[in-house]
């Protein structure tokens, strides 16, 4: 799939390491040396959350960021060490290296969320992916349209994804409505009863369904019979986020397929029309969390500062990273920092997209990204 879009999302790893804390070297100045120190430390915690944080959010919400993370700097500084101290004038000067822990689970992560100024969930939703499916004369044990749709998700970085039909199966349908309710009745509150029984994030549901249409040659100058069996397919469904309690999107996709088995050409149509429609509900997540961008540092590893250069215009190119700025370059690594909505996976596939540079993801943490330039 060229076209590879996330929001929100996805999430944790597919291939590499998660790195446990950001280390940044800040200086802090104040009349006494202790005082210096917890200025640079309240500086650590400044430069963290920069990172994390667009400008825009980090001037609404400037007081809050004072008030309620700035001042208590020290609990979210796991390690650091005093790297340099002097008296300055009337004042001390101090410098320290320290770690900073901002991965998902971590306290100031959750402090950030708690205070509506970043939203974890954003990146790595559980997204449970519901959409039973008929053939016109029996009903498809292993929903091929629910399996495409999961696969455009898991391919887009999203690493918290479930297939729900399996669990679906084992509940009495007279107790949930929304299990034998045509996708057209199935509203905000069905939506709500569904995500909450799957524990999901971000519920899609729907229903799909396939029919035989004949043998292909029909569709074949001459009318010739072939022997292969041809299916038309359709799959729609609506998308629910569970934080807002909104339908968010809604569609139907048709695909086609052909096979000597009529029941293996109907998995094939309803695969065809499952992966149109992960691809459509990947859109809509880009664009509800676009308002919502947050920080990434993408590190690029290169031979020289022009093979960086090449994925810095890959950044540039590509509409849906903003305020792409060169934090530090030195002996061929440079390293970024980027506003974007998405997972870093998602993110390292959409710059893999915009150039034609040969791109490897190093590693990728929840808010780090690392790619090496060949």
């Amino acid at each position: 799939m060229k076209k590879i879009l996330a929001l929100i999302a996805a999430g944790l790893l597919l291939t590499g390491g998660i790195a446990d804390a950001r280390n940044v070297t800040v200086t802090g100045n104040g009349v006494s040396q202790s005082e210096a120190e917890g200025d640079a430390l309240r500086n650590a915690i400044e430069k963290a959350v920069g990172v994390l944080v667009d400008s825009q959010t980090l001037v609404s919400k400037n007081t809050v960021l004072q008030d309620e993370i700035y001042t208590q700097s020290k609990g979210f500084i796991t390690n650091y060490n005093v790297v340099n101290q002097q008296q300055n004038g009337n004042g001390w000067e101090v410098t320290v290296n320290a770690d900073v822990d901002d991965s998902p689970n971590s306290k100031l992560m959750s402090e950030l969320t708690r205070l509506g100024i970043i939203d974890v969930k954003l990146r790595n939703p559980k997204i449970a992916v519901y959409i039973p499916e008929h053939h016109i004369q029996y009903r498809i044990p292993d929903p091929a349209g629910e399996t495409a749709v999961i696969k455009s998700l898991v391919e887009a970085g999203f690493t918290n994804v479930i297939a729900a039909s399996p669990k679906a199966v084992m509940i009495n349908p007279n107790s949930y409505g929304w299990l034998w309710k045509p996708i057209v009745q199935i509203n905000v509150e069905d939506m709500r009863s569904a995500a909450r029984f799957f524990d999901a994030d971000i519920l899609i549901i729907g229903e799909a369904f396939s029919e035989g249409v004949g043998d292909v040659g029909q569709w074949i100058p001459g009318h010739h019979r072939t022997g292969m069996q041809s299916c038309r397919a359709r799959v729609e469904a609506k998308m629910y986020v569970a934080t807002t309690g909104q339908i968010i999107a809604a569609d139907g996709k048709y695909g086609s397929g052909a096979d000597i088995s009529q029941s293996v050409a109907s998995k094939k149509a309803l695969a065809t029309a499952g992966e149109q429609l992960g691809e459509y509900f990947l859109d809509k997540l880009m664009e509800t969390g676009s308002g919502n961008r947050q920080g990434i540092e993408v590190v690029v590893l290169g031979a020289s500062a022009s093979k960086v250069s090449l994925v810095q215009s890959a950044m540039n190119r590509v509409s849906k990273i903003k305020n792409v700025q060169m934090s530090s370059y030195s002996q061929g690594k440079g390293v970024f920092s980027v506003q974007y909505s998405g997972a870093p996976q998602t993110l390292f596939k959409e710059i893999q997209a915009a150039t034609d540079a040969d791109l490897e993801m190093k590693a990728a943490s929840y808010n780090t990204l690392t790619i090496v330039v060949h």
